[in-house]
């Protein structure tokens, strides 16, 4: 399993998409952050009007603007073995298909937990330069920075299966890519307009809820709540992912 492991880690690492888009996460997250919420502190929120929450919206806000990367490095990683056919060389080189989609599960996750947790440390870190620079001062904080952390790293893996999960499903790159930006931003909202306070279990909704950032606000789902929630989705969307990956053919 370990050679797989190192496998995984190579080729995620080998693709320039990946440093691509966390280098335009890493600069969204300093604009937001450091300029618009710190230093301007101009956007109207508790960060740029130093209430006591200001250091759990920052995280927030930076988490929300990089998760959606962090599925899309999810996608490029599995449905670029499709595209250039290097799936074949992968599933010949392991014996069991089982082992290689567990293998590319837990790269992903634990590549997105930790994008998670520097993503918000950075966003933390840029908050407060801009604050230094416009010389203000934060009142204290009403804020557990490991509880925050903690969630950021759980909203991360689990954007990230979503993307690995969702690209196995498809196994085209622009598919993929499409699904993950309109579901949650038109198809969702639609059928909540149906389910109305039940809207926040579908399951991007429930998923943004861990950060308390769901788009969909009816429902009383708590992060706790969102993170049962998400798991469920997860495991049983992956259990028929990977009873499809071991059926299908690699073509």
């Amino acid at each position: 399993m370990l050679p797989t492991l190192k496998s995984e880690f190579r080729k995620l690492f080998t693709i320039r998409s990946t440093y691509v888009i966390i280098f335009i996460v890493l600069a969204l997250v300093a604009l937001m952050c450091f300029y618009f919420e710190g230093y301007r502190g101009n956007t109207g929120s508790a960060a740029s009007k130093l209430a006591p929450t200001a250091l759990q919206e920052i995280i927030g806000n930076a988490a929300g603007i990089g998760a959606l990367f962090m599925a899309i490095i999810a996608v490029l990683f599995m449905a670029h073995e499709y595209r250039y056919n290097t799936i074949m060389y992968t599933l010949t080189a392991n014996t069991r298909r089982t082992k290689v989609l567990l293998a590319k599960a837990f790269t992903i996750a634990v590549v997105g937990v930790v994008f998670g947790v520097l993503i918000a440390l950075f966003g933390l870190g840029s908050y407060m330069l801009g604050l230094q620079l416009r010389d203000a001062t934060l009142p204290t904080q009403n804020f557990d920075l490991l509880t925050q952390l903690g969630k950021v790293a759980i909203y991360y893996g689990a954007y990230a299966l979503i993307g690995l999960i969702i690209a196995t499903l498809l196994r085209a790159v622009v598919g993929a890519i499409v699904v993950l930006l309109l579901v949650p931003t038109t198809i969702e909202p639609l059928i909540g307009m149906v389910l109305k306070e039940k809207a926040v279990y579908l399951p991007f909704a429930a998923t943004d809820t861990i950060m308390g950032a769901s788009a969909i606000q009816n429902g009383n789902l708590s992060s706790n709540g969102a993170i049962g929630v998400t798991a469920i989705y997860l495991i049983v969307v992956g259990i028929i992912t990977w009873l499809l990956f071991l059926k299908r053919d690699a073509n």
